[in-house]
């Protein structure tokens, strides 16, 4: 009787063998990447490095982190390189500090999302830096922008931050996304302790893998894909060829609006009110910068008059925005700050402007 010699190992164990190989090729991708990673998969990579999963605001930023965030467009010029770096607090800080902000005896908190945070530009360059410089020493500024936030992580934020930096003021820079942010963000704090624990391994594994951005790096690149058009104001983020003392403030302010739509139950809005009763107990008052005159922000205007909170519509012009991106370059981060400046020296003066 003839016997069969026994096959390969790849016939003994064929899902062993094919679970080796296909970890081998995984392992050899990854270290591939690491060593030639394009500039979108750098850039994903570095905001895996800076941002973390939140449990209550869906997102945040690490403590202790520096990274160069940068995106190119199509014809190789950035369309922009800036650094991000934190603090121990978790807030982004000027680079080369010692410590997460000067010490003062009260603060403003610079709430809000990327607008807030200075998207684009170098932490000195941002509103809530420019900001400092001509309110200290009188008061501290902090600025706890983060990109992705509503009203529900920009307040929530400060809170936690209040003992530590007792605020005097504090600014809330209302965007148009906050309040799709905001209904994310409830939806975040909903899940259970199990789905949390999940969601935060899942982060933990895409800071460590070059290979788990590719998705978020594709995506960065069809977002930010842009030719050279729009390069025509001379601007990237992090320069300025106007002059400052041409400014005036005032003009980036907008008309009151004739019949704002009436303000629908939005998460954002209970966190709002939740805020202004916080700050109340505290003597310390709020100011809402309420970006564009999307149907939106007329609506968050509204509401804010509503609730006795004092309210700014607010526009920047293309001229002060990064080109074919939309955040505030130097410039209109500087308009910006002498905006918020004027305000803050003002008396209070209710709902709305």
């Amino acid at each position: 009787m003839t016997q069969t010699s026994p096959g390969g190992r790849f016939e003994r164990h064929p899902r062993l063998t094919g679970a080796g190989l296909l970890a081998g090729a995984l392992v050899a991708l990854e270290l591939a990447l690491r060593l030639f990673a394009p500039v979108p998969l750098r850039f994903a990579h570095a905001m895996r490095q800076v941002h973390g999963y939140s449990r209550v605001a869906r997102v945040d930023l690490r403590p202790s982190q520096s990274v160069r965030l940068r995106i190119d467009r199509s014809d190789g010029t950035p369309l922009f390189d800036f650094r991000i770096t934190t603090g121990s607090e978790a807030f982004r800080i000027v680079e080369g500090e010692d410590q997460d902000a000067p010490r003062a005896a009260r603060y403003v908190h610079a709430i809000g999302d990327s607008y807030t945070m200075g998207w684009g530009v170098d932490a000195r360059l941002s509103y809530p830096a420019r900001l400092a410089q001509t309110l200290a020493p009188e008061l501290g500024v902090i600025n706890l922008g983060v990109d992705g936030f509503g009203a529900i992580g920009a307040t929530a934020k400060s809170r936690a931050l209040a003992e530590h930096y007792p605020p005097s003021a504090a600014v809330y820079l209302f965007c148009p996304n906050d309040l799709d942010d905001d209904v994310q963000a409830a939806a975040v704090a909903r899940r259970g302790h199990a789905a949390h624990a999940a969601y935060e391994a899942f982060d933990l594994f895409r800071r460590a893998s070059y290979l788990a951005g590719v998705p978020f790096a594709l995506r960065y690149r069809l977002q930010f894909r842009a030719g050279a058009a729009g390069m025509e104001t001379g601007q990237t983020g992090t320069e300025t060829n106007q002059t400052e003392t041409a400014l005036e403030p005032t003009k980036l302010l907008l008309p009151e609006p004739a019949a704002p739509p009436a303000p629908q139950e939005q998460p954002s809005f209970a966190a709002l009110r939740e805020y202004r009763d916080f700050l109340e107990s505290r003597g310390a008052r709020l100011v809402v910068l309420v970006l564009s005159n999307q149907h939106e922000s007329l609506m968050a205007y509204r509401f804010c008059k509503e609730q006795g909170i004092e309210a700014h519509l607010f526009e920047v012009p293309p001229g002060m925005r990064i080109p074919d991106e939309g955040h505030f370059n130097a410039l209109g981060n500087a308009a910006v700050a002498a905006l918020v400046q004027q305000l803050l020296r003002k008396a209070p003066n209710g709902a709305g402007s």
